[in-house]
């Protein structure tokens, strides 16, 4: 696993660190980067990694006190290369898919999840790679 400065990343607030583990693993083939034990032996806070850059750290609810919702407004966007692959381990795994796949006017297939502390995940993947920025919003403006 390679070891980097993140620029930015998320911190979500899980409510069963175990659970949240695992769903982010099977559904999303997040890796851990690290995980941190409290004073009790369990998982207090762990990095986890999808593709490079694209990393979360679910820290336990009661290492957050302060955190009054979770996650309303926010959507965590990630790229990936084949979202009805996704769409079948999300359906194998039980997840709850609340859109998609769908093929957005902006040239994006999106598969739209929550996990389980109903934080929205939409994972995206370009439909015509061929197509560049000017050309997909030449094409949005023509069908306004």
């Amino acid at each position: 696993m390679e070891f980097y400065p993140m620029p930015l990343f998320v911190k979500l607030s899980v409510s069963n660190m175990e659970n949240s583990l695992c769903w982010y693993k099977e559904v999303l083939n997040f890796e851990s980067v690290f995980e941190l034990p409290g004073k009790d032996g369990k998982i207090m806070m762990a990095h986890i990694r999808g593709k490079k850059y694209q990393d979360i750290m679910l820290v336990a609810e009661s290492e957050q006190k302060d955190m009054s919702s979770n996650g309303k407004g926010i959507v965590l966007n990630f790229s990936v290369e084949d979202v009805d692959l996704y769409s079948k381990k999300a359906s194998e795994a039980r997840a709850v898919v609340l859109e998609g796949p769908i093929d957005r006017p902006w040239n994006a297939r999106e598969l739209v999840l929550k996990d389980l502390d109903g934080y929205l995940i939409t994972l995206s993947m370009g439909i015509d790679r061929k197509k560049n920025f000017n050309d997909v919003i030449n094409q949005v403006e023509s069908e306004l």
